[in-house]
């Protein structure tokens, strides 16, 4: 138990830094940390992403990534060995702690193809037509690639299992903390009450980490997602705002179904704010992200968005229309819970 928690204090003291490079602040409180840890989630995974292209995520790849944050937090002393980070960081490591220190229960999605594919990560590079080997390759989240990178000298093979409880973490500890600012300066406006009932079914509903899957990680960013939103329409702040852009792509490739988030960090944007996408360097991160996962998509399944069909290229050798079609028809099935009614014997 003392090993699970000191990994997960290493854990969270290894990637909340890379986020400063998207939230640079002076102000060093729980609430930016949390946003570091957040956007520091998000860096790791572009990165693993784009290796990935050249090289297997082996421990030599992932040692030399962990370079980046010690160099960030060499050059931030201040903020990194703060009364304030050591708190935070004590604060997050418990409730990644205890996260997988209660997960008992058999998670079928992870032995079918996340702990697989996160494997192979770790031991190939991107593989041309994978989905010919398991149609659930295809399906992959762009989590299975932060968890990757915790294949490395301090984790070993087992770190891969650290990874949604950060993110788990980061969101839980940027909601309380700001709901005790709140709380402590009597401000009861929407932003309170929505993070207050958030929250309330964060700790009924989703306290189970063994059932989070690919399902809860994307919930919790676009939980936090609208959090950034609220937020910014209270504070009267409303214009373009290249984090939650990022965020937002980043969501969609945890989960495709949730497509629609890209349009959120546009919803009270003025036309006149628009065109700032194109000269704000952070949106042609985004841009880039999205891209190279769309790559990604068409390398390993032929489909530039898996499975839909009419996105995939027919003339590739490694594309399998037929397979295509038959997975999407049973995602509708899924998705309409068509398992779960129990059919009646009919007879005649």
């Amino acid at each position: 138990m003392f090993e699970l928690f000191f990994l997960s204090i290493l854990a969270v003291i290894i990637v909340t830094p890379c986020g400063y490079i998207f939230n640079k602040h002076n102000n060093i409180n729980i609430i930016n940390l949390s946003n570091d840890l957040i956007y520091g989630i998000i860096l790791i995974s572009f990165i693993t992403l784009l290796i990935n292209f050249f090289f297997p995520l082996n421990t030599t790849i992932n040692n030399l990534i962990l370079i980046l944050p010690l160099l960030i937090i060499f050059k931030n002393l201040k903020i990194y060995f703060s009364f304030n980070f050591l708190k935070f960081v004590i604060l997050s490591s418990i409730i990644v702690f205890l996260l997988i220190a209660k997960s008992n229960i058999y998670r079928p999605d992870a032995i079918l193809y996340h702990l697989p594919y996160t494997s192979i990560l770790n031991e190939e590079k991107i593989i041309f037509g994978l989905s010919n080997l398991h149609f659930r390759f295809a399906h992959i989240s762009i989590v299975q690639y932060f968890s990757a990178f915790f294949n490395n000298f301090i984790f070993g093979f087992k770190g891969i299992t650290f990874s949604i409880a950060i993110i788990a973490s980061a969101v839980i500890i940027n909601f309380l903390a700001q709901l005790i600012y709140y709380l402590k300066n009597k401000k009861f406006n929407f932003h309170f009450f929505y993070l207050f009932f958030i929250s309330i079914f964060i700790f009924y509903k989703m306290n189970r980490y063994g059932e989070y899957g690919n399902d809860a990680p994307t919930h919790f960013l676009f939980f936090f997602l609208i959090s950034e939103i609220i937020q910014s329409f209270n504070d009267q702040k409303v214009s373009f705002n290249a984090n939650n852009f990022i965020l937002s792509i980043f969501i969609i490739l945890n989960k495709i179904t949730m497509a629609f988030a890209i349009f959120l960090p546009f919803i009270f944007l003025r036309k006149k704010e628009f065109f700032k996408i194109f000269i704000i360097p952070k949106s042609y991160f985004a841009i880039i992200f999205l891209s190279l996962w769309v790559i990604k998509n068409i390398i390993i399944s032929g489909c530039a968005i898996y499975p839909v069909s009419k996105l995939c290229f027919k003339n590739l050798e490694w594309t399998n229309i037929i397979q295509t079609k038959n997975v999407s028809k049973e995602n509708e099935a899924w998705t309409k819970a068509w398992p779960d009614f129990k059919l009646s014997l009919i007879h005649i």
